[in-house]
């Protein structure tokens, strides 16, 4: 049987707290309809080699949820479905804040066009909003217009040198790219010994152009859980 993959973009609840925190009732309408796929394992943005703390946490959870996708999305789904543990697949790797930043200073200074896309990108990437509930907050962020959106953004940096002639935009898409291999790698050993499970990945919207070409080109089926097909399924 060919290995599913329900493929869950989010936004980092911490960028939102006070907003997140009035929105209890919809994350569980949100947690209720990732339920109704029936996952046989989830996976979530948490470093690897940790995972033994992600699971000393899920295993003596409190009942306060804190704000962040992991607890508030990863720990209800898990606990509704019975799940004894939540696996963890993410790989930093040698992206650093600093890249970010001087990649960023010189398309500031010199690459107006690049910049353009970028702020384009950032303008229209879907937001959480107070008078729209969460999940369609959640169906605009798993559009494929959204996704589209991010990869011409990040496929715009691939030309940007800097003023010593260093190849910064390439360089860092390197390192991107590198560390969405090892969460692809990390995810795919989940399920290497186990055929015809269904897997749901959690993970920030940014991965989800690279991923989503990834998990098809091995021939896993990739489901999008806000998509109008798959709602009229459920």
């Amino acid at each position: 049987m060919k290995r599913e993959i329900i493929l869950v973009g989010t936004f980092h609840f911490k960028q939102d707290e006070e907003l997140i925190q009035s929105k209890e009732d919809e994350i569980k309408e949100l947690v209720d309809l990732l339920a109704k796929y029936k996952p046989n394992r989830i996976a979530v943005e948490w470093e690897k080699e940790e995972e033994y703390i992600l699971n000393n946490e899920y295993k003596n959870f409190n009942g306060h949820y804190a704000i962040d996708e992991i607890q508030q999305i990863g720990f209800r789904l898990g606990q509704d479905l019975r799940h004894e543990k939540l696996h963890a697949v993410n790989w930093t790797g040698q992206l650093t804040q600093d890249d970010m930043t001087n990649l960023t200073q010189v398309i500031q200074n010199s690459y107006p066009d690049v910049l353009k896309t970028m702020e384009d990108s950032i303008s229209n990437a879907p937001l959480i909003h107070s008078d729209s509930e969460l999940i369609n907050s959640f169906k605009k962020l798993n559009n494929t217009n959204a996704i589209n959106e991010s990869e011409k953004m990040y496929l715009s940096l691939v030309s940007v040198i800097d003023n010593k002639e260093e190849l910064i935009g390439f360089n860092f898409l390197n390192k991107f790219l590198e560390r969405e291999l090892m969460i692809f790698k990390n995810t795919v050993d989940i399920l290497i010994n186990s055929p015809g499970e269904r897997l749901l990945l959690l993970i920030g919207s940014d991965h989800l152009w690279q991923l989503t070409k990834l998990f098809e080109g091995i021939g896993w089926k990739v489901i999008n859980p806000f998509s109008q097909t798959q709602l009229l399924n459920k």
